[in-house]
């Protein structure tokens, strides 16, 4: 992702990214300066809301309503081709600025892993499958031999929890237990030989936990660079203002070209 001041950018049509991305990777495309701070303003007001709601104490239904309204409000775009672009700009964005500590690590982490907890459950079925496939994350859909041979058990859970019977016609996923410890702590799950069957409208909490970890580790990452790059620049300048003093000392100044205030403002 390049900032720049022109207003050139590459199609959108040049990136397709899913309806609902796990930030795994900063899109290539040219972004306006402009746009650049907007898109991050907007997000961040999403995420002040979700703050707001969550210390208010919101019922989950009024939370997934607000988050709908939220994102209706400030991540809309006049392109439609645009809002994804809009999306993970913004995240990028935001994600190097709370990488920076501790506390904020954690709160951005938390208020992202709400946001997309529940646009994952706003989401269409379709969505949902494809956030699963494209993603790859670590689910695989049974079968319907399969089901035939644990049906029994399912329809036992199903009861148990209160949902409709469980039926060939809808989608299971296996996913390891230990990745759905919130269903696994209710026993709304069937588990067999450390795989956990999950319904369609339950896989939101593998999924989540899987966005949750990994933006976890990628925030005290990009943290670690961007502190390996400001040692790097600070060596750098610290070189710079060496050689230009010892040309002061020489009387050579007028001969050197750079500037240690120069390095040092970065412009």
């Amino acid at each position: 992702m390049e900032v720049v001041g022109s207003h050139r950018k590459i199609p959108a049509a040049a990136h397709v990214v899913p309806t609902l991305p796990l930030y795994r990777s900063a899109p290539e495309l040219e972004v306006r300066l402009e746009d650049f701070e907007l898109f991050a303003i907007y997000r961040l007001r999403v995420l002040k809301g979700i703050s707001d709601g969550l210390s208010r104490g919101k019922t989950p239904d009024d939370m997934k309503k607000l988050v709908g309204d939220l994102w209706r409000e400030n991540m809309s775009h006049p392109q439609a081709s645009e809002v994804s672009n809009k999306d993970i700009i913004s995240h990028f964005v935001l994600r190097l600025v709370y990488c920076r500590t501790e506390e904020l690590r954690k709160w951005f982490l938390s208020m992202e892993t709400t946001l997309f907890r529940y646009r994952f459950q706003l989401g269409s079925l379709e969505v949902q499958r494809a956030v699963i496939a494209e993603n790859d994350l670590p689910c695989k859909a049974v079968s319907n031999a399969e089901f035939e041979n644990v049906k029994e058990k399912l329809h036992q859970v199903s009861r148990l929890i209160g949902q409709s019977i469980a039926t060939a016609d809808m989608i299971f996923y296996k996913v390891p237990f230990e990745e759905v410890p919130e269903l696994v702590a209710s026993r709304r799950v069937f588990i067999l030989k450390g795989y956990a069957y999950v319904a369609t409208n339950q896989v939101s909490s593998h999924v989540v936990t899987q966005f949750r970890s990994y933006l976890s580790k990628v925030l005290v990452l990009t943290n670690r660079i961007a502190f390996f790059w400001i040692i790097i620049r600070s060596v750098l300048c610290f070189q710079e203002m060496d050689i230009y003093h010892k040309r002061t000392r020489e009387g050579s100044v007028d001969s050197y070209c750079g500037s240690p205030i120069h390095k040092l403002s970065g412009s």
